[in-house]
């Protein structure tokens, strides 16, 4: 580990854990639900939206995907910018323009406009998703690094409960049906209305967030030794009080000459700066923890976000399926003698939409235990390795899967889907805690990044194999969803958490 830190570690937890910390979490995690929604709201949105821009399924699918797919192509040019102009400049540029875009997205009429603005919201998502959770980790010291980044992903969970709860007002309701034709081929319909929506958690992060000051780790990072000690100061007076004492303002001096040798001189070539700045992720000794570490993410990204995206639809199918339903599989309660609800080619489309969704209560359920698994996790972290909880919630993944494919239970079908949706969720959590505390300062954004652009190409192969394979091949793509936490376990080796 990073034993240069010392200084920091020792200051921040003399200061100890108070309001900065709090109100830290609370504006950093309004971001992370802006992420989630951003990504994971479509959903909601984008079944919803299947009649008013002439989707079929496959579009549906490439619609679900196009806000990861952004986050994936701009990652890690957010992630190198963020180690050169700091983690608070990024986040207030990256969360106006999110905002922006997002608004435009939810007035497309056409699919390939609404394809590109999804794309372009994901691109300007790519900052807070992940930059959100390295801002917090540099307030932060090792001892309680790990508990605060849960709880900060614990607002995962506040999403996936505000996203129904926005979508049982607009979509679940008879009230809120409406349609009001707007400029030429536009009409306002409850869905876009509901996008709109999942745009307040972002818009409060930006106003809280600028009451923050720029990371102390950052500052001392650049040379900016005075702003780094007014930050410290700041942190110190809020939590305590009072101002740093002597002692700890001989620490700082002396963390601040360790941690500025670390900063790496621009060079011409960006593209090359980029690439050399990423290097030492992949040597000695980073390299085995970080490769393998990615491919973790990878699965876990495919699970909680790629099959969780359609968590709802499938929910949604399955509870308004007509006829005996007892004593029926997942597979067979979805597709077994029912004629599809979402496959519909752009002939068989009618021109007025039924949006009706019968499923928000069961993303509730999602929504509420992931809540409670962050709490627990939270709690565990006090008493049990990280990586014994990595393994057995892989496992416990993992058996929830082979159940899905069995069981006739509608209400084990229910729980198993939730858990092989939420505990990979929770591992990623795990994950990025574990990666923050690893890698130094100088190359922490770069690499959370990277490992976050690997959880996301999960999510996009998660979405496309879900939505183009699971009617065919029901209970093949169940199993691999199954196997795939297994194939994760095997590598905990290889994690040093």
């Amino acid at each position: 580990m990073n034993q240069q830190l010392t200084e920091f570690d020792t200051v921040m937890e003399q200061i100890g854990f108070g309001r900065v910390h709090l109100f830290a979490t609370l504006t950093l995690g309004l971001l992370q639900m802006m992420a989630i929604l951003e990504t994971m709201g479509v959903g909601i949105i984008g079944p919803a939206a299947v009649c008013d821009l002439r989707m079929s399924l496959m579009q549906l699918s490439s619609i679900m995907a196009a806000g990861f797919m952004g986050i994936i192509c701009s990652s890690y040019f957010w992630g190198y910018i963020t180690d050169k102009m700091g983690r608070r400049w990024i986040l207030l540029r990256t969360i106006s323009l999110s905002n922006i875009c997002s608004i435009i997205s939810m007035f497309m009429v056409t699919f390939s406009g609404f394809y590109v603005m999804r794309f372009v919201t994901g691109i300007f998502v790519a900052g807070p998703s992940f930059v959100a959770v390295t801002y917090l980790s540099e307030f932060c010291n090792k001892q309680i690094m790990a508990r605060v980044v849960t709880h900060l992903y614990m607002f995962t969970g506040f999403a996936m409960l505000y996203c129904p709860a926005w979508g049982i007002l607009f979509q679940g309701t008879s009230y809120m049906e409406f349609e009001m034709e707007l400029v030429g081929d536009l009409t306002l319909r409850p869905w876009r209305l509901l996008g709109c929506m999942f745009m307040l958690p972002g818009v409060l992060a930006f106003f809280l967030l600028l009451r923050m000051p720029e990371s102390p780790k950052f500052l001392f990072m650049i040379g900016e030794t005075q702003k780094g000690m007014d930050v410290m100061d700041w942190v110190c007076r809020k939590n305590t009080g009072r101002p740093l004492t002597p002692e700890q303002v001989e620490n700082m001096f002396k963390f601040q000459e360790k941690a500025q040798v670390k900063r790496q001189k621009n060079a011409n070539n960006i593209l090359r700066t980029m690439l050399n700045d990423a290097m030492p992720l992949f040597r000695k000794p980073f390299v085995g923890y970080f490769v393998s570490g990615c491919a973790v993410m990878f699965v876990m990204g495919l699970l909680a976000n790629g099959l969780g995206i359609w968590f709802t639809s499938m929910r949604n199918r399955a509870n308004m399926r007509v006829g005996p339903s007892e004593h029926m599989t997942l597979c067979s309660l979805l597709f077994e003698d029912n004629p599809s609800l979402m496959q519909e080619t752009e002939e068989d489309i009618l021109v007025v939409c039924n949006d009706d969704l019968h499923s928000f209560y069961d993303s509730l359920i999602l929504g509420a235990t992931y809540i409670i698994l962050y709490n627990i996790c939270w709690l565990l972290l006090f008493y049990v390795p990280r990586k014994g909880l990595l393994v057995i919630s892989l496992l416990i993944a993992s058996t929830c899967g082979f159940a899905l494919i069995f069981v006739a239970n509608h209400h084990v079908q229910l729980f198993c889907l939730v858990f092989l949706v939420s505990l990979p969720g929770l591992i990623i959590s795990l994950m990025g805690g574990a990666l923050l505390e690893f890698v130094p300062t100088y190359i922490r954004a770069k690499a959370l990044c990277i490992s976050l652009m690997w959880c996301r190409w999960g999510a996009v192969v998660g979405t496309t194999i879900v939505g183009s394979n699971i009617e065919e091949h029901c209970e093949i793509t169940l199993l691999a969803m199954a196997i795939l936490p297994l194939c994760s376990a095997s590598l905990e080796a290889f994690l040093t958490i």
